[in-house]
């Protein structure tokens, strides 16, 4: 009895062998969905040596669509701040961008500077070659090597591609894709959250990699260096006496400390034990 009980339990469950078919059928129906998902997206993707990173990049855009995204986004900062209308203020900033670009690591793309009239300690770079100085920030700079420090910081994002690369990684292919196109719908959500993301934090290592590379460039345009720890150190000051405020600079671009250290270090090239210690967040 009860052996043809067990025989009759044993023949309503279904074999391992379908229970493996099935799992086997899943498995390569998701591994298809996803192989459809991952060609849809990578097949924009360029590939091409960075000079300024000096490393191999994929990007789902190539030059082309990074400036017109550059440009829808450059819209909505001109529409949110009014530019500065100072002949000579501007004329000033857009002389010392094209020393700093003329001896840049990217020569594909025209670069465009402007300040932007709003009391605030901040600069930022876009997509495609756009640099802004807020009139905050500008009005503290006292020399044309210190500008020279904050637009060759800015220029060090736009050549290694880090804007970008932030808002790809944030917000992926389909609000790039807006913003390439000019699609009126996927544009206006795609900017948004590309200010957004503009104005957040950059990473620590994009940070460094800009600061290095700004030194460089200063360096090669025949502006002395030193004036970036300078403007780092001003900042540094205005961080300790006030108050974190939209769009601020340490809010948009913190670890003063391990900056200047960094500057530092690329000046010289070689570090002392101050440096060191707050490099290392002591």
């Amino acid at each position: 009895m009860e052996d043809r009980r067990w025989k009759k339990i044993e023949k309503k469950q279904p074999p391992l062998s379908s229970f493996l078919a099935a799992l086997r059928f899943r498995l390569s129906f998701f591994h298809f969905l996803f192989s459809i998902f991952c060609l849809m997206i990578l097949s924009g993707c360029s590939t091409e040596y960075n000079l300024a990173t000096q490393q191999q990049e994929t990007l789902i855009y190539g030059t082309d669509k990074e400036v017109s995204i550059g440009e829808a986004v450059s819209a909505k900062m001109e529409q949110q701040y009014d530019v500065v209308t100072d002949v000579d203020v501007n004329e000033r900033a857009r002389r010392i961008l094209e020393r700093v670009t003329a001896v840049c690591d990217r020569k594909d793309i025209v670069y465009f500077v402007k300040v932007l009239d709003k009391d605030v300690m901040n600069a930022v770079s876009l997509p495609g070659g756009y640099v802004y100085i807020f009139k905050g920030l500008m009005d503290k700079l006292e020399t044309d090597d210190q500008i020279a420090g904050v637009i060759a910081h800015e220029v060090g994002h736009i050549t290694a591609r880090h804007a970008v690369k932030r808002i790809q990684n944030a917000y992926g292919a389909m609000i790039l894709q807006g913003l390439a196109t000019r699609s009126s719908a996927k544009v206006a959500q795609g900017v948004n959250f590309a200010l957004i993301s503009l104005f957040s934090e950059y990473s620590q290592q994009d940070e460094f990699e800009a600061d290095r590379l700004g030194v460089k460039y200063m360096k090669k345009a025949g502006y002395d260096p030193n004036a970036m720890v300078q403007v780092l150190v001003k900042l540094r000051e205005e961080q300790e006496k006030s108050p974190a405020q939209e769009y601020s600079y340490w809010r948009t671009h913190p670890f003063i400390p391990q900056r200047i250290s960094v500057v530092n270090q690329a000046i010289t090239g070689k570090m002392d034990f101050k440096d060191y210690l707050n490099l290392m967040g002591e």
